[in-house]
């Protein structure tokens, strides 16, 4: 049996006219031209701005990288400048100490960090770091997500 693959173009049936292309271009030509809705233009291209300005990430695998031992990290949204992440720290995970040479914002939103010598954060807390802060090392002995808004590129704050 052999099978064979589908035609490039449905067939058409014999009793209707095929148009070649000067027919088509007559036909064309014989349309008015008519002018648009005065304020069209705009409401197309404002429309296909609203839709460029949504980011939507879905809640997938796709997307984390692991940035160092049982760290996790994946990258909502860049505007060039400011970065959104999400990052998953494993039971037992550390991130070293840093300097903010931007702000940053944390929430945390399941499990809990700590910061050596320092501040507690756990489910719904946020904390948020002006530029010029440093943090000290980050352990997570529950392991944690977090979302984390920089206002640099997330390389300028640890080496990636």
């Amino acid at each position: 049996m052999s099978v064979s693959s589908a035609p490039s173009q449905p067939p058409v049936p014999p009793e209707l006219p095929v148009l070649d292309d000067a027919d088509c271009a007559r036909l064309l030509a014989a349309i008015p031209a008519r002018t648009p809705p005065a304020g069209l233009r705009a409401r197309v291209l404002g429309q296909t701005a609203a839709r460029a300005a949504i980011t939507t990430v879905p809640a997938s695998a796709a997307g984390w990288a692991e940035l160092l031992p049982r760290v996790f990290a994946k990258r909502l949204h860049s505007d060039g400048t400011a970065e959104s992440w999400l990052v998953r720290l494993l039971p037992g995970a550390r991130a070293p100490a840093h300097d903010h040479p931007g702000a940053e914002e944390c929430l945390v939103l399941e499990g809990a960090i700590r910061y050596e010598g320092g501040s507690r954060l756990a489910a719904g807390d946020f904390e948020a770091v002006a530029a010029g802060g440093h943090h000290p090392e980050l352990v997570s002995d529950e392991g944690a997500l977090v979302f984390l808004r920089y206002a640099l590129p997330l390389d300028r704050y640890i080496r990636l």
